[in-house]
């Protein structure tokens, strides 16, 4: 199993939650959480894209880093750690992303990968007068994004007529360092996401959710490659302790202190038609992208039986979040990650 974690450069923190967490958003902090990634041996990073408050939509002090800025000072100070930019294709025109990221792969020599999501936030798009389409359309616009996205980093002289985007024979150079391009990570747990998904990205992206949920959208995109080979990826919040009973303490503290407010203020903001359908319970809106609902928490063997089991419906990669990261990934990877691989890593 290989895992990726959350980059800082939106600050406020994971959880919709009044308890401590870690909140940094600074260059500093970010710094810092990077190099220890790239210590351990995680295998991604990925930065969020937000331009109004923090994950979920909520108010936060300290605002948003851009993620395509902040990769270039993360590449420069880091060596192996890959490094993924969230991409929302309202805000920036594939050529542009095109452009900036065989630029990146160039600086992180071949680290650089993109997280398509195509947006649920309308009052954040409509704030900057982007027009807000309906949810199909976005998912057209967004096939049409990687389309082009791909071809200019694999074809010169290319040439697109689509509804949303054209190209007349535009060649870009360089090309990224990555062939035949760097991977694509795309989000969304609808059927127009998974039709996407399953003929253009790389690796599908899906919110967290109990093993039976997965293993469908799991199997609704398989049946939709036409041979394609697509990976999959689970985001997860993780509670691991010495104890169950001290993981179930720290788990009950979380969703005893919910930002009720944030939570409804997200609800309302939202508007997708897979992502967030069979969440519930206030504990499935406490962390972001329904984290919670893997159920990562317990002891440390608990935790690393919970994985493989996610290991064997065909998961390769997730994507975990900690209440205090700088802490917590390094318990992670010296007493849950050697249970799960076959292997012991280094954590000094």
């Amino acid at each position: 199993m290989n895992f990726l974690t959350w980059g800082g450069n939106v600050s406020g923190g994971f959880l919709r939650s009044h308890v401590v967490q870690e909140k940094r958003s600074d260059i500093a902090y970010n710094i810092e959480l990077a190099q220890l990634a790239d210590r351990l041996g995680v295998e991604g990073i990925l930065y969020p894209v937000r331009y109004v408050g923090r994950i979920g939509g909520s108010a936060s002090d300290s605002g948003q880093l851009d993620p395509l800025s902040i990769i270039s000072a993360m590449a420069m100070k880091t060596e192996k750690v890959h490094l993924l930019a969230a991409i929302l294709p309202g805000f920036i025109h594939p050529v542009t992303l095109a452009k900036a990221g065989a630029t990146l792969d160039v600086i992180s020599n071949g680290r650089f990968h993109i997280n398509l999501v195509s947006g649920w936030f309308k009052a954040e798009q409509e704030a900057f007068g982007i027009e807000w389409i309906q949810h199909a359309d976005r998912y057209r616009r967004s096939e049409e994004y990687l389309q082009v996205v791909k071809g200019l980093w694999t074809k010169d002289n290319f040439h697109f007529d689509g509804d949303f985007y054209k190209i007349n024979g535009g060649t870009l150079s360089p090309k990224p360092i990555q062939k035949p391009y760097p991977a694509i990570y795309q989000g969304g747990n609808s059927e127009e996401s998974q039709r996407i998904a399953a003929a253009n990205s790389d690796i599908y992206f899906m919110n967290g959710a109990p093993v039976e949920e997965l293993i469908e959208q799991i199997e609704a995109v398989r049946g939709l490659t036409n041979k394609r080979t697509v990976k999959y990826a689970v985001a997860a919040y993780v509670i691991a302790r010495e104890t169950e009973e001290e993981a179930q303490r720290e788990y009950a503290h979380i969703l005893e202190q919910a930002d009720e407010a944030a939570i409804e203020q997200f609800k309302k903001s939202k508007e997708t038609k897979g992502m967030w359908k069979n969440a519930k319970e206030i504990s499935d809106f406490v962390a972001n992208n329904e984290g919670f609902r893997v159920g990562l928490i317990g002891s440390y063997e608990q935790v690393a039986e919970k994985i493989k089991a996610l290991e064997a419906i065909g998961i390769e990669k997730i994507l975990i979040a900690f209440r205090h990261p700088l802490q917590e990934l390094p318990v992670f990877y010296e007493q849950v990650v050697p249970r799960v691989n076959s292997f012991a890593l280094n954590t000094k």
